[in-house]
């Protein structure tokens, strides 16, 4: 059996200090905890999270990390080419966002692809992508197409169905475009994108709370 890549399961760089592994693992833990999902359907967030904490507790510990990191670096150049790869699409991501910022989207476009090509298993990259895409009328396929892609490869990940709800409403397709933001609220009940895009307000949402708060009050009586 290989050695896991802890590193990329927390979505950091070999090297991370103890602040950004603890910071790192937090946002994660925070993401994916279990109960956070009960009853929603669309990933193992059980299996997920395990994967977190078994990274975070080695990475956190001194002795323990010292151990992995001699084992991570024996897998030989290929480990380190795969981290210099990862390392340079995640500068053409950033380059990207910052293109997208300024209304630059055919360079953004070309940037996003490029980082698609090193790392063609980052949902993040494939959802952007997408979503930059839908800003040419005439390129919604491949917009839906990409957006599609990042929510297989991350299903656990709110902000790739809001992105392709957001291209299918592009694209006209409403009915689609509200499943995804509905999904959303299923775990993030909260969020504003989502409730804007379904026309739920802060006071609807309340009610709402409050009602289902009586709810289980009747309920026990």
């Amino acid at each position: 059996m290989g050695v896991k890549d802890y590193y990329k399961i927390l979505g950091l760089n070999p090297g991370a200090g103890p602040e950004e592994i603890k910071k790192a693992f937090f946002c994660l833990a925070k993401k994916y905890h279990p109960d956070k999902h009960r009853g929603v359907d669309g990933g193992d967030y059980e299996a997920k999270f395990a994967e977190i904490n078994e990274a975070y507790n080695v990475l956190k510990d001194q002795k323990a990390k010292a151990e992995y990191d001699q084992s991570y670096k024996s897998i030989g150049t290929g480990k380190k080419k795969s981290a210099q790869v990862r390392y340079k699409a995640d500068e053409l991501f950033k380059t990207a966002q910052k293109a997208i910022k300024i209304k630059d989207i055919n360079s953004a476009i070309d940037l996003l692809k490029a980082a698609v090509r090193l790392e063609p298993d980052r949902a993040e990259y494939y959802s952007l992508l997408g979503l930059t895409l839908s800003e040419k009328p005439r390129r919604l396929h491949e917009a839906r197409e990409h957006c599609e892609k990042a929510v297989e490869i991350e299903p656990y990940d709110v902000q790739n169905y809001i992105n392709l709800g957001l291209v299918y409403k592009k694209a006209g397709l409403k009915i689609r475009a509200q499943k995804q933001f509905e999904k959303v609220l299923q775990w993030d009940p909260e969020n504003p994108t989502a409730r804007t895009e379904l026309g739920l307000s802060w006071e609807r949402g309340l009610l709402e709370r409050l009602k289902q708060g009586l709810g289980s009050l009747r309920k026990r009586k």
